[in-house]
């Protein structure tokens, strides 16, 4: 039994054409058995067998949780990790004005470089399961408080260095995502996590320009009111 390389159509016994899609046939353009290619990983359920698609959490045929199988992933380590460098900060002091006010006299400190080093150095995953939860657990530490008016006017230097960390990853892996599966429909959902996030982060960078011009648009009143009299 033979099969054509071209479409996999079982082919007549003396044929020499392929009746499916016209390939001619040769010795080197059939074989005596079927193959089938798959491009990429083939995730299915363990308890059923049931193919299963990306980012899909309960199998649609028996609803056993898959995330159960695999409780460790590339990035819950990574999460792991960020979670022990943090346990090791301690509480640093500072006599100053300014240390008081951005913390460690505006310096960075040393479980905060840690905690850098970490995120800069991270690979971005390839499939789009663990670029999807990469993505959550990025945005989630984007502190937004820190880059219009702050929180209290208290920001120091070391959340902004860490939370500009995780924004340059966040943007790497959007980028690599667009790069490797943009047409698949499961590219749709990281798109949303980070259109979400960067039109947050421009709203709030916008706060300190606005005020400024309110501020002066409040000062020149006066001096209009005093043109018009």
């Amino acid at each position: 039994m033979a099969f054509c390389v071209n479409c996999g159509q079982e082919l007549v016994e003396g044929a020499k054409f392929c009746a499916n899609c016209g390939k001619a046939v040769d010795g080197n353009s059939s074989n005596s058995q079927r193959k089938t290619v798959y491009d990429g990983e083939l995730h299915k359920c363990p308890n059923c067998g049931e193919t299963i698609n990306a980012f899909v959490t309960i199998c649609p045929t028996c609803n056993y949780e898959l995330r159960g199988v695999k409780a460790s992933s590339i990035v819950k380590e990574f999460a792991d990790k960020l979670e022990q460098i943090e346990r090791t900060r301690e509480a640093q002091k500072s006599h100053s004005f300014i240390g008081k006010l951005y913390g460690s006299d505006g310096q960075l400190n040393k479980t905060d470089e840690q905690k850098i080093s970490l995120i800069r150095s991270f690979s971005i995953p390839n499939t789009k399961e663990d670029i999807f939860e990469f993505m959550i657990l990025a945005a989630s530490n984007i502190d937004l408080k820190l880059y219009g008016l702050g929180d209290k006017g208290v920001i120091t230097a070391s959340q902004r260095a860490v939370s500009d960390a995780w924004l340059a990853k966040f943007e790497q892996a959007y980028e690599k995502a667009s790069l490797a599966f943009a047409t698949s429909p499961d590219f749709l959902g990281i798109k949303d996590i980070y259109d979400k996030k960067i039109k947050q982060l421009k709203r709030k960078k916008l706060e300190i320009p606005m005020l400024i011009i309110g501020i002066l648009t409040l000062a020149s009143i006066p001096w209009l009111l005093l043109l018009i009299l």
